[in-house]
């Protein structure tokens, strides 16, 4: 039997199929959106059953006289209770199972194997969209809850280092950085303490926009309209509120607390109490990113507002304006609307061009010197010494794509996303421009065509192909 060939490498497949895992391409599949939708939908008609058999079971006047009544209402009630239950502890399995299976894509032993698989994953997420083309606000919904779960995390680990947020809940795991030098306690400690809460509340952060209430403004009461169109201020007013008190509720009452297995009673005390006190960090840490009070919330706000610009819903959306996300947030933060020294460290970790973004760069000699022409390249890391310098894997040589490489620092006097860097190759004359531009046609958005030096180039159709998927094969 021959060996089917996969589109995509192993890691491409994973991070697809965690995609689908949180937010299908198709309605159906079992899901931590699916989950939601269920729970807002039909678990309300379960509720009232439930209640229903209680109030007839108190309704029975005289219950030793009525015992085959009152089995029958009891084996029911029973049976609904289970149902409920087993409902919610399957909603939970789903989203803690979606977590470890994030963090065994993006978290590695040490700080540097972390930085790298972030990227790694960042990146991936990024090159499965092609930018503003067919129905990229539907692809881009699905590809934000994971996205925005990575770049919390990340910010996370920098406000614990720096003490960024009093927080009495992360204030007592700062030790959890002890993991990256091989404390293996810690290690387990920041991941069921600290980075589950994280992820569960990147993902579910939007998650009341499932309900029927909000499903009703974004799609009308006919389901005819565009979830994405611009919304009136009250309706837009009114889904805010909705979504913060859906999502609270799902939170609380969707989810809630594990289930204690075992008959070990001191045990079962420190378990409850545990993920009390978790699930207590994650309300208080949902409610912040909401209303903005103490400062908490901006570990899911930031990333929420980067990810709003990357990967935006809006009908206006441009690859061009991608390096505007760093922008935003720097804004906000002059502006008061964010905490300084978070949005700071969060433009330190990802720098003002995105993993995935395609660079267009003047090539130098070993002295120094600008070459003729121009190469292309993708940022493939975090963390970058200057912000304006991305660090980045060149993805052709001599205008021939290539699979192969080590990463560079694509310094601001060659990025061609910067219109001075344009003028320099302005005197090499449009029939050499034409001449380059079409060796590498089919790679560049029309406006770019236009203007023969390309400020960016669409990395999405090279990356599609399998062998081109192994950007993160080798250190810097």
């Amino acid at each position: 039997m021959s060996k089917i060939e996969h589109p995509d490498n192993h890691y491409t497949q994973q991070v697809k199929q965690l995609i689908e895992l949180v937010y299908p391409k198709e309605a159906g599949r079992g899901s931590v959106c699916e989950d939601a939708r269920h729970y807002y939908i039909l678990t309300p008609d379960l509720e009232d059953h439930i209640n229903e058999l209680q109030g007839k079971l108190k309704a029975v006047a005289n219950p030793d006289k009525q015992p085959a009544v009152v089995e029958q209402l009891t084996k029911k009630l029973k049976s609904a209770q289970a149902k409920l239950e087993s409902e919610r502890l399957e909603r939970l399995e789903r989203l803690q199972s979606v977590a470890h299976r994030l963090l065994a894509l993006c978290e590695g032993d040490t700080y540097e194997e972390t930085q790298l698989l972030s990227a790694k994953f960042l990146g991936t997420v990024m090159l499965l969209t092609r930018g503003p083309e067919g129905k990229f606000a539907q692809l881009h919904q699905r590809l934000k809850p994971l996205y925005k779960a990575v770049l919390a995390l990340r910010l996370s680990d920098k406000a614990l280092e720096h003490d960024y947020i009093s927080h009495p809940y992360l204030t007592a795991r700062k030790a959890a950085l002890t993991r990256f030098k091989g404390n293996r306690a810690w290690q387990e400690r920041w991941q069921n303490e600290v980075a589950m809460p994280i992820i569960w509340c990147a993902l579910l952060q939007d998650i009341g926009l499932q309900s029927y209430e909000a499903r009703a403004i974004l799609h009308g009461p006919d389901n005819n309209l565009d979830e994405f169109r611009v919304l009136e201020n009250d309706q837009r007013k009114q889904l805010l509120k909705i979504n913060f008190s859906s999502t609270l509720n799902y939170l609380k009452n969707g989810l809630g607390l594990p289930a204690y297995v075992g008959n070990d009673k001191a045990e079962r005390d420190a378990f409850i109490a545990s993920h009390t006190a978790t699930m207590e960090f994650m309300q208080a840490l949902m409610k912040d990113a909401f209303i903005s009070k103490s400062g908490l919330g901006e570990i899911l706000k930031i990333p929420q507002i980067y990810v709003s610009v990357v990967l935006s819903t809006k009908p206006d959306y441009s690859r061009k304006s991608l390096p505007k996300g760093y922008l935003l947030i720097e804004q906000l933060a002059k502006k008061g609307a964010l905490h300084n020294k978070l949005a700071e460290a969060f433009i330190g970790i990802v720098g003002y061009f995105p993993l995935g973004f395609g660079i267009t760069y003047i090539p130098q000699t070993e002295r120094g010197f600008d070459r003729e022409g121009y190469e292309c390249a993708i940022v493939t890391r975090l963390n970058p010494e200057h912000p304006a310098e991305p660090i980045c894997r060149p993805v052709t040589r001599n205008l021939t794509y290539i699979r192969s490489g080590s990463d560079e620092t694509v310094g601001r006097n060659v990025n061609l996303f910067f219109p001075a860097n344009r003028k320099k190759l302005m005197k090499m004359g449009e029939d050499r421009l034409k001449e380059i531009m079409s060796q590498l046609s089919g790679n560049f958005t029309p406006d770019a065509i236009d203007d023969l030096i390309p400020s960016f180039w669409e990395p999405a159709d090279y990356f599609a192909y399998k062998n081109n998927q192994n950007l993160w094969n080798r250190g810097r």
